[in-house]
């Protein structure tokens, strides 16, 4: 089921008022809950719907068996489950990858094995599901939570719908304690969780998919453009896939907040970062934080020199880009931003204020515009397109206006809403306006969003990773 789909708009509703109309029933809530979560995962299959509980039952049992003290036992336990869950996602998400490298590894020597053919579904948002059920492992080995012995509870941290298929990648030290006590309505956190929604729904529907239309005719036939253009094209992707991504991040959060459940923000106006150093701190916040604490931490992070936190940046970078899809694209997508970050591990820099100012926007669009061309290899169907957009930006004719230039009058007011509202956690999260221009605009994105045709199955591009 997808969040800007009819579908969705009907199951939320129904959710909201059962919920709470079991309110001072927690168990009651929880089971309510934990049944509509696997409703919202079973819709697109409901035979994935082993996996989240395989990936439950083993996380939650394996916790359990740990003692709290760091012995041998809790080490294995620890092991072992991390290695399942790692091992289930591998043989889902990698296992075709591994199987087309290690063909064209013979392709080279001239064997052709018509024998390695493997097909594999991956299940829509089994990195996050995973990757949230690894942290809680190592949170409990470590001592940073207790393992809870609430079964029904846990499940539900687990497949909680808002932020099943994409994230935010929650830690069980956010999200699990507040499906142990009870919660009270909150008018005014339902009403802010609704304009979150609003906002979300528009960036979706009416930014990313009016985007990807034109970047999708871009990248797949690059050779047919200019060379302006295929540079647009990057600036047009990026564009999409943040308007897309923090649009689907929006739409959990908000849906989130109408049951009184607060997810932790996952993006903060990253292209009005002042250099790539702030924008990493700004974009898809829960991956980068899990990947901080889970693996750039263990490795030592930052304090064996200044060689060591480079290749530690390296690694984390690498294993990002792997995380978003078995293709080499990915792999080098990551280790670019990697080497971006380099410069700011051997020439640290002054301490930037929270927020852009006016000064600060030459700045911004040299950041974005980097951001964007590196994106380009993210959007690349393989290596063998990505070296032909490269060679057409290197090789191809400059042209004064790219083609799909009528996309600028999306962009500039959806950048101008962003830049009014950057000091609030989404812009139209508080409009100090009097209230009918407040209303005009809630109906001028809901037309926006009606008028952009709601529910014609574009999927959201995270939902692929």
């Amino acid at each position: 089921m997808q969040f800007d789909t009819y579908t969705y708009a009907l199951f939320l509703p129904l959710v909201f008022f059962v919920y709470w109309g079991l309110r001072n029933r927690l168990k009651l809530q929880n089971l309510f809950l934990l049944c509509a979560s696997y409703v919202f995962y079973g819709w697109w299959d409901w035979r994935m719907l082993g996996l989240i509980v395989l990936t439950t039952v083993t996380t939650w049992g394996s916790a359990l068996m740990m003692r709290g003290d760091r012995s041998g036992r809790d080490k294995a336990c620890a092991t072992a489950n991390i290695v399942l869950n790692l091992g289930i996602l591998c043989a889902f998400k990698y296992l075709d990858f591994f199987r087309k490298s290690f063909v064209q590894f013979l392709g080279l020597f001239g064997v052709n094995p018509d024998w390695a053919t493997i097909n594999v579904l991956l299940p829509v948002g089994i990195s996050f599901y995973t990757f949230q059920a690894i942290s809680y492992t190592i949170d409990v080995y470590r001592g940073q939570i207790k393992a809870t012995r609430n079964v029904l509870a846990f499940s539900v941290f687990i497949a909680f719908f808002p932020q099943l298929v994409a994230g935010p990648i929650e830690r069980a030290t956010n999200l699990l304690p507040q499906f142990l006590r009870k919660k009270s309505f909150d008018y005014d956190t339902a009403v802010t969780g609704m304009r979150q929604i609003l906002w979300g729904l528009a960036k979706k529907v009416i930014i990313a998919d009016t985007m990807g239309r034109c970047v999708d005719q871009l990248f797949d036939n690059p050779c047919y453009y200019s060379a302006t253009s295929m540079v647009w094209a990057g600036i047009l992707f990026a564009v999409q896939i943040y308007a897309d991504f923090s649009g689907y991040s929006d739409i959990a959060i908000g849906s989130a907040r109408l049951l009184n459940i607060r997810l932790q923000p996952n993006f903060r106006y990253p292209f009005f970062s002042r250099n790539m150093k702030e924008l990493w701190q700004r974009w898809h916040i829960s991956l980068m934080t899990w990947f901080r604490h889970y693996v750039y931490f263990p490795l030592g992070g930052s304090r064996r020199g200044r060689w060591r936190t480079a290749l530690n940046t390296m690694i984390v970078f690498s294993l990002s880009g792997l995380w978003h899809g078995a293709n080499w694209t990915f792999v080098v997508w990551g280790t670019v931003n990697g080497l971006l970050l380099l410069p700011f591990i051997f020439m640290p820099r002054r301490q930037l204020s929270d927020h852009a100012t006016r000064r600060d926007i030459p700045r911004c669009l040299l950041t974005f515009f980097i951001f964007a061309m590196v994106f380009i290899a993210f959007r690349a169907e393989g290596i063998h397109s990505l070296g032909e957009i490269c060679g057409v930006m290197l090789n191809g004719s400059w042209q004064l206006v790219p083609d799909f230039w009528d996309c600028i009058y999306y962009i500039v007011p959806f950048f101008l809403i962003e830049w009014l509202g950057r000091r609030q956690e989404f812009p139209i999260e508080r409009l100090p306006m009097p209230t009918v221009l407040r209303w005009t605009v809630y109906w001028g994105l809901l037309l926006g969003i009606a008028l952009a045709s709601l529910d014609r199955g574009t999927q959201f591009i995270y939902f692929q990773f």
